[in-house]
């Protein structure tokens, strides 16, 4: 899995033994409603079943069971969707970057299934949603758990940015 380090540079986490030379990354905090900075405490490293999605030209592995936060582009309402519920419908995830002054957004297409693949990601707080780079300024906002009840309902994308 990948993310940004505090220097927005890519890391990527191939297994929980891979040496990690930064101590800090990227995460939206929805206790804040912001993006902010947050200690890498420890790594976690899980076999599940894996969706090949693809957004903005990028191809990249996800849990099938886990989140991504996903817009609305004409009324810039927030959603969370689960992986597994991507394929054969039209969502757009939700692209933000620490350079960006807006938001952007772009269709998720899924493009392969794997019935057991490794992941690895930093822990991540039940308030947190990792941000995963798609390109060298941009990213999108994942999560293992349904956080939407409790943070997402009725928001916007003007909440968080």
């Amino acid at each position: 899995m990948l993310f940004l380090n505090d220097t927005n540079r890519t890391v990527i986490i191939e297994n929980i033994y891979t040496p990690i030379l930064s101590d800090s990354f990227w995460v939206l905090d929805l206790e804040m409603m912001d993006y902010t900075i947050t200690p890498l405490l420890t790594l976690e490293e899980i076999i599940s079943p894996s969706i090949s999605l693809q957004i903005a030209g990028f191809n990249f592995n996800l849990p099938a069971s886990w989140n991504i936060l996903v817009c609305d582009k004409d009324t810039s309402q927030l959603d969370l969707v689960e992986c597994s519920q991507l394929a054969g419908k039209d969502f757009n995830a939700f692209i933000y970057g620490q350079n960006k002054w807006k938001f952007d957004s772009d269709q998720i297409r899924v493009t392969n299934y794997n019935p057991q693949y490794v992941h690895t990601s930093p822990s991540l707080n039940k308030h947190q949603m990792l941000c995963h780079p798609i390109s060298q300024t941009e990213w999108i906002n994942i999560t293992p758990s349904d956080i939407f009840n409790r943070y997402l309902k009725n928001k916007t994308a003007g909440d968080i940015v």
